[in-house]
């Protein structure tokens, strides 16, 4: 095997791709642990639920928008994750057809932690903006990298 730019291009996108279906899988599976479908033993649960209960507390939200806001942010990162298994698929270098497939990934990717972050900031959760302010840099880093590293070996 010829170890290349390209390959380790490849090898960002399928840790993003893994990396957001798993963190989706994850909160799924808290979502219907807060909804009592899931038994109290089962452990692989993000804790995403409570914590957004908890963050959003001090402004009184009905549950069901707490719910709601925990929906989006399952559409918002399925969709992330689906968008990184396409440009996985479909990336075969920046100059190549494909290329076209990192930037919705990217951006839907980078707006949800933008978005966390701006969240973060409305609700004075500091502990949690840490994790999504360097989340939101691993993955500029990453298309950093995709764009301008060069593939040959």
């Amino acid at each position: 095997m010829v170890w290349t730019g390209l390959l380790l291009k490849q090898c960002l996108l399928l840790f993003w791709a893994l990396w957001f279906s798993v963190a989706w899988l994850a909160n799924v599976c808290d979502g219907l642990h807060a909804c009592h479908r899931l038994g109290a033993g089962w452990k692989f649960v993000s804790g995403n639920y409570a914590l957004l209960v908890e963050t959003t507390r001090k402004y009184h939200p009905p549950p069901w928008l707490t719910a709601v806001l925990f929906v989006g942010v399952l559409g918002w990162e399925g969709g992330a994750a689906l968008l990184f298994w396409c440009a996985f698929g479909a990336f075969h270098g920046v100059h190549q057809p494909g290329a076209q497939t990192l930037y919705p990934a990217f951006l839907v990717s980078l707006a949800l932690w933008a978005a966390f972050l701006l969240a973060d900031e409305l609700c004075l959760a500091y502990e949690t903006e840490a994790t999504h302010l360097r989340i939101f840099v691993a993955q500029l880093v990453s298309l950093l990298v995709l764009t301008v590293l060069p593939e040959g070996g």
